[in-house]
């Protein structure tokens, strides 16, 4: 299907009509109005539905959304990667999760610079579910999450045991925070520590409950290299007879043979998990 086609309908979808997306594409509107007659006949859909108000989308519409953006992302990429920068072999690019920005994808970059400097990198930060639609949609080529999914065509690869350990303030082991590490540490959590569930402070982001407690005092589980520096200068006291969680790093990336940009991207991602530096 030409790409045009898929741009004019997320054009139109955007404005809410064809005359604002003829003339964002500097377009006539009889032109506009083909490219979506053309669409809608190879696809045997109706698409739009036109009124004074302009073009809203029809069922059909609604479902072939997440199709059209899966072709332009799979088409800007291809652009991208057929635009290299001058004196660069080849294009990569990688996402992590919130949490594991510094330093692991940090370093990361600074690995991939010093050592395959030929390659041009993209990273980018969000949320596993994201980055596992973009591997699958080929736009990333290597995703460094906590809990992988595991999806037809794609490979996961443990890079590092780590663990969730209860921690408390010298001071004060109350108010008991409630750190949301994902559906598997809630479940075993639960098991664990039913008593502990009702928390009146919880949060989604361990970086913030570990400030609180750093900052005013209290008690929760935390990754256990990002604690240990404050566990040794006693800034933090572990909390005895509590149970532990697993919580290890994987890299997840395409199945199959392994070029060349990506074997490196491997060997530098188990360089920097392996690394003794501090977590944040």
């Amino acid at each position: 299907m030409d790409v045009d086609l898929a741009r004019t309908f997320f054009e139109i979808t955007r404005t809410g009509s064809f005359v604002g997306a003829a003339e964002n594409l500097h377009l006539t509107q009889t032109a506009v109005t083909a490219r979506i007659q053309k669409l809608e006949s190879l696809l045997g859909s109706r698409l739009f539905v036109r009124n004074r108000a302009g073009a809203r989308l029809t069922p059909d519409g609604e479902r072939f959304t997440p199709h059209a953006l899966q072709l332009l992302q799979t088409w800007d990429k291809a652009r991208a990667d057929m635009a290299l920068p001058q004196g660069h072999r080849a294009r990569f690019a990688v996402g992590a999760e919130a949490s594991l920005w510094n330093p692991l994808l940090f370093n990361w970059v600074c690995w991939m610079r010093e050592h395959h400097a030929d390659i041009a990198l993209h990273a980018e930060v969000d949320n596993a579910q994201a980055l596992f639609s973009r591997l699958e949609n080929r736009v990333l080529d290597l995703a460094l999450v906590h809990r992988p999914d595991y999806f037809p065509g794609l490979q996961v690869e443990q890079l590092l045991e780590e663990k969730l350990v209860m921690v408390r303030a010298p001071h004060s082991d109350t108010p008991y925070l409630f750190v949301n590490w994902g559906e598997e540490f809630m479940a075993q959590h639960d098991i664990a520590l039913p008593q502990r569930r009702r928390a009146s402070l919880s949060f989604n982001l361990g970086p913030l409950a570990l400030q609180y407690l750093l900052a005013v005092g209290g008690s929760g589980y935390f990754r256990s290299r990002v604690v240990q520096r404050h566990l040794n200068q006693k800034r933090l006291l572990p909390v005895t007879d509590a149970p532990e969680f697993s919580y290890p790093l994987y890299a997840v990336y395409p199945a199959g043979d392994q070029p060349a940009s990506l074997r490196a991207a491997l060997e530098a991602a188990r360089g920097v998990a392996r690394q003794d530096v501090d977590w944040v």
